[in-house]
């Protein structure tokens, strides 16, 4: 399997935002052109009353971030429930950023980093996959000729099974993540066995699981091989 791309890595970090700054400091608007300069955010809030009225947020587009590998581009929001990061590289950079714009408000403003942080993640992946779905299964070729005929008229290429999801069920829990979905991605030629995926793991997490996904799909396929003479 080979990473093409990440669609989005997004990093959620939830806890009381009133808990950084317990003593009641004034820090705005301050603490708002501090965060859109340190990190060369194009459009930032310059002021309390530029909260996000949709989001109900303050939102920061396109900044940089410099770890100790690369520069990556970001777009950070602060809620009042927790904090956002949303880059194109992996969700352990965004973490690492998110570290950071703890760390240096601690430093500059002496704010207080919560002790317990619930962390949530969103990860879209492209990838391309040496075994995809399950080509020769019966069951789902009989399916898949049905939908064929149904079809029939519109000259369409054959069906193919498309895509595989993974989720828990939703009434036992509050916390409702995507689960892991695996598609075709949309546009391209099947036989370049492109794939898109979403899934709520943190991206190192997401490419494991994808890998041990294209073993399975390995697997189905070599069950489905019919034995020679």
């Amino acid at each position: 399997m080979q990473l093409l791309s990440v669609g989005l890595a997004r990093s959620i970090w939830l806890f009381d935002t009133n808990q950084l700054n317990p003593g009641g400091k004034s820090i705005f608007p301050d603490a708002l052109l501090w965060l859109g300069e340190k990190y060369s955010f194009t459009n930032f809030p310059k002021s309390l009353s530029d909260i996000d009225k949709e989001k109900k947020s303050f939102l920061f587009t396109t900044g940089e971030f410099q770890t100790d590998t690369d520069s990556i581009a970001v777009n950070f929001s602060i809620y009042n429930d927790g904090l956002i990061a949303e880059t194109w590289a992996s969700t352990e950079k965004g973490d690492l950023f998110l570290e950071d714009v703890l760390r240096s408000g601690a430093s500059r403003y002496g704010l207080v980093i919560p002790s317990v942080i619930k962390k949530q993640y969103v990860s879209e992946l492209t990838v391309e996959m040496n075994n995809p779905f399950p080509a020769n299964d019966p069951l789902v070729n009989a399916f898949c000729k049905t939908l064929d005929r149904l079809f029939e008229r519109h000259k369409m290429p054959p069906f193919e099974l498309n895509g595989m999801g993974f989720l828990f069920d939703f009434s036992r829990s509050s916390y409702k993540p995507p689960g892991l979905v695996v598609e075709r991605k949309l546009g391209v030629d099947f036989d370049l066995n492109q794939f898109w995926s979403k899934s709520a793991f943190p991206t190192k997490d997401h490419l494991f699981a994808l890998e041990e996904f294209e073993k399975l799909m390995a697997q189905m396929n070599s069950r489905l091989v019919a034995p020679t003479a």
